[in-house]
């Protein structure tokens, strides 16, 4: 059986508002620039630190990825660039739960917090997998649980 993660639509209006407001300001501040007037000038420094700015919060959207979970393995496959990654469940040591909780600067939580699980491989690597991202969370953890448990007794 192959269980195909599947991303919260929430992830998607994300994205989407992003792209959005991206390419609206590209836009403002490609037209401030081939007709440039007075009172465009600062606004133009406000877009382009807007522009910088949701670069930089964009990189993050090169470490998306999906997950397909078979009966020998997980296969990542990069959301960008389609590149594809197989982990067989032999390889893995363990998959905990973890707790991520936000702070602020002085060190108060935020809020209370959500669980991740972290996939720990032989080779010293980590593969986070995050309720944030996939609406169909707790059946792959569930079935990379299962697996794991079938290979380890095999």
């Amino acid at each position: 059986m192959q269980i195909k993660s599947k991303f919260r639509k929430l992830f998607w209006v994300r994205i989407g508002i992003g792209l959005s407001l991206f390419l609206s300001i590209l836009f403002f501040c490609v037209n401030g620039l081939r007709y440039p007037d007075n009172s465009t000038k600062q606004a133009l420094i406000l877009g382009f630190v807007v522009l910088a700015f949701l670069i930089s919060v964009s990189i993050d959207l090169f470490k998306v990825f999906t997950l397909s979970i078979t009966e020998n393995g997980i296969e990542k496959t990069s959301l960008i660039f389609k590149t594809k990654k197989y982990i067989p469940f032999d390889s893995i040591l363990n998959l905990e739960r973890q707790k991520t909780v936000q702070r602020n600067t002085r060190g108060v939580n935020i809020s209370d917090g959500y669980h991740v699980s972290v996939l720990k491989t032989k080779a010293g690597k980590q593969l986070i997998i995050s309720p944030d991202s996939f609406e169909n969370y707790d059946s792959l953890i569930l079935a990379i649980k299962t697996n794991l448990e079938n290979s380890h007794i095999a």
